[in-house]
Order: structure tokens, then sequence, then C-alpha cells
């Protein structure tokens, strides 16, 4: 039976995990939720970055994360904070949370960052932070970026939450601005399913950092233990992906008996998710620091599958977003591929789910992602058409460690062959 290869979250997925998850569920339950791993973790991700003078705070998810920091800087309520319009949701719920507006600004085609030409104009006097995000790891521009700032005197978030790794002008990402925030959540560059940390560059915040830490605490142990089942039950899938649909069984009565945490709730689409003072519990901490031990591993051979698809991508229908680019040292984290057409693309995935290629999408249809997202209450008024294209036509091909060089040639073999027949 023909092997399925899958994209979307299994990231950096092993029997490691599997069994860490499992002994943490067993024989490990009274450290489930704090023991040492913390300290652990944000020490090696500081000495990683080379930012020992900094300071580091782990929470459990991304809303604790980026609302404790704009909080943290918070001046007065409707103060503006000019994000990339092509955004996840999380994003934008702690902005609103926080109290702040936020201000979407249009996106270049070849970077998928802020379009300079046009950010400036977003600039007004209530504007206070901008949020830089290194979009699927690309670097934003971020010397010119560097020039707004300081002619507008701003404080700047730079969102690494795809770029773990990446580097720019031999700086690892986070490194450049006041605060930097970076995941290891699910389907990330590293995965400890849920985890989000925020790097503290500028002196000036030190002081409140106590502040924060005291008001946190630790997520119940029932959603603590999700997590971990997250990891057993999507392996067991992985398993069993190929066998007659029985992983569709696995997945549907797992969140039907509610063993396994959802994405992203209902609430947090709309924007209204108020569950915002987790810290890290310890075995997700766990999971984080061995990932963290793997990176270049996982680095090698995201390199190595995008170098591949690089050399062989022979294709009228679609090209690869970051191929022609004079990049850095990144980390591959994702393969944008933008088609001719949204019509296309979705034959394309077809075309690919049919021969048991299933792509990743989930940045696909809606530049405020997930689908589905509330726009109203996101305060988007689409207006920003580049971003809203880029989206309506992108999909990703895989990626990551479970795809072997059989399973590269299949790609590329499907992609040769591919025909789009227009409908009549």
């Amino acid at each position: 039976m023909k092997k399925i290869i899958i994209t979307d979250f299994f990231t950096t997925l092993s029997k490691k995990h599997f069994l860490k998850s499992l002994a943490f569920l067993t024989y490990k339950l009274h450290f489930i939720r704090k023991w040492k791993y913390n300290e652990k973790i944000e020490k090696k991700l500081l000495d990683y970055l080379n930012l020992r003078e900094s300071r580091i705070i782990s929470f459990y998810n991304a809303r604790s994360a980026l609302f404790h920091c704009l909080k943290m800087i918070w001046i007065k309520k409707d103060d503006e904070i000019i994000i990339n319009s092509y955004n996840c949701i999380s994003v934008i719920n702690s902005i609103i949370q926080a109290k702040w507006t936020p201000i979407y600004a249009e996106i270049d085609k070849k970077t998928l960052s802020f379009d300079l030409e046009l950010l400036e104009s977003k600039i007004t006097d209530k504007t206070k932070v901008i949020i830089i995000q290194h979009t699927f790891w690309k670097s934003a521009p971020i010397n010119k970026i560097k020039e707004i700032i300081e002619k507008y005197n701003l404080i700047v978030i730079e969102d690494c939450s795809h770029s773990l790794w990446s580097k720019y002008d031999d700086l690892k990402h986070g490194s450049f601005f006041d605060f930097s925030i970076f995941s290891t959540w699910r389907d990330k560059v590293i995965s400890s399913v849920n985890w989000w940390f925020l790097v503290i560059n500028n002196e000036e915040y030190f002081k409140k950092i106590p502040n924060i830490k005291k008001n946190l605490v630790l997520p119940p142990i029932s959603l603590v233990c999700k997590n971990l089942t997250y990891n057993i039950v999507w392996m067991l899938s992985l398993k069993t992906y190929s066998f007659f649909g029985l992983w569709k069984a696995i997945i549907y009565f797992s969140r039907k008996i509610w063993i396994i945490n959802e994405i992203l709730e209902q609430k947090e689409k709309d924007c209204n998710n108020e569950d915002l003072n987790y810290m890290l519990p310890n075995s997700l901490a766990a999971l984080a620091l061995y990932d963290m031990h793997r990176i270049f591993f996982y680095q090698r051979d995201r390199e190595e599958i995008a170098t591949f698809y690089d050399e062989n991508i022979e294709n009228n229908y679609f090209k690869p977003v970051f191929k022609e680019l004079v990049i850095e040292t990144l980390n591959h984290f994702r393969y944008p591929i933008l088609f001719k057409s949204e019509e296309i693309m979705e034959d394309f995935y077809n075309y690919m789910k049919s021969n048991k290629v299933l792509l990743w999408r989930t940045w696909t249809g809606s530049n405020i992602v997930p689908l589905w997202s509330n726009l109203e209450n996101a305060m988007y008024k689409s207006d920003c058409l580049v971003a809203e294209e880029i989206a309506s036509k992108l999909l990703f091909l895989p990626n990551n460690k479970n795809i072997n060089k059989k399973d590269q040639r299949r790609i590329i073999n499907l992609i040769d062959t591919y025909v789009y027949v227009k409908p009549e």
C-alpha cells in the first residue's frame, strides 16, 4: 500500500516524543507541570541566540506571550500597532485583548514581509509599535525597517515564530529590536506541542518582569495532559495513515471524547480569548529542550529537501516563492509555492491528494489565518489586496524530517506529470 506523505502538523514528531509524552502521563505524572526543565530551556535558548544579557519569559501559548509584552509597553487605550497583513489570528487576538488597535500594512510579493513603500504611510501620531514578522523563515528587510522606526522612534517586536535558526547579517533572528517572540508550537521549527517565549532585549523593561511572572499561573493539569496526548494520538495516526483510514477514526474519537485539544478554539478566531496568564508547564519544556538538542538535524533535513526542490522543480503552473531570492542563513521551515490562479491551486491540491500527498494549506484561503477567522472582530477592512491574493493561491510542499529521498522523488515526479485541464 502506497505511503501517504503528510505536510501538516508533523514537523518534528518522532518515537522519542511519543515515549516522553507517555512517560509524563504515567510514572512521571507528578512532574507534569512543575519541576526543573523551564529554567533549563530558557537558558538554552538565550545561549543559542547569543543573547545572554537579555531576559526571557516562557508562556504556554502565543496569545499570552504577546499580550504581556504589549501590556508591558502599553501607554493608552487605542494606541496603534502596525502588523503584517498576512498574519495569524492569535497575534490579533492578543493585540485586541491588550487594548491596542491593529493597523494592517500591505506585504511585498517577493518577501511576504512589509511593502516598505507603503509601510511609512501607515504611521500616525498614534503609532507606538511595529511587529516585524519573518514570514515562513524569510528575513524581513531589517536594515531598511530600522531606518523607518528610528525616524519615528517606534518600539519593535520581532516575530520569529517561523524563523528559529535563521540569520540576518550573521546575527540570529530575535537579536535586532526591543522584543522578540518565538514559538515551539506543534508545527513550528521545533515542537513542544504548545509554547511561546518572549525575549526582552531592552533593559528599560527588565524591571517589569517580576510583575508579569507574579501574575502567571500553571495551566490546568487536564490541559497539559491533552497536549501530551496529542503526541501519542498523532503518532498512532501517522503509523496508520495508510491503513484503510484507521487514522481518521483515531482522530475523530480523540476529539469526540476530548482527550486532545483543538488547535484554535472559536473564541480565539473571534478575538475573544482571555486565557492569557498561563506559564509553561514542565513537561512541555522537557519536549522543547529535547528538540533544541536536535535542531541542527532538523535544519539539515529541511535545507536538503528545499535544495532538492529548487534544483528539480520545473513547472509552468506555480513558482517557489523564495527560490530566486539572495538568502542568508535560513531555516527553510516551509516551502511555499505560488500558483497562477486559485483554480489551478485547488486542482493541484486535489491531484496531489488523490496521489496520497497531503499538502499544507493552513495559511491558504485567507490572509488572516486560519480560514473562518472573524475579520470584523479582527478590525480587518479587506484593503490589503496583495496579501489577499497571495493567501488565495499559496500551498506548501512537504518539507520535514519524515520526508525521505524516495518521497522527494515521488513528489517531483507528480509535479512533472501534472497537467491542468480547464473545466468546460
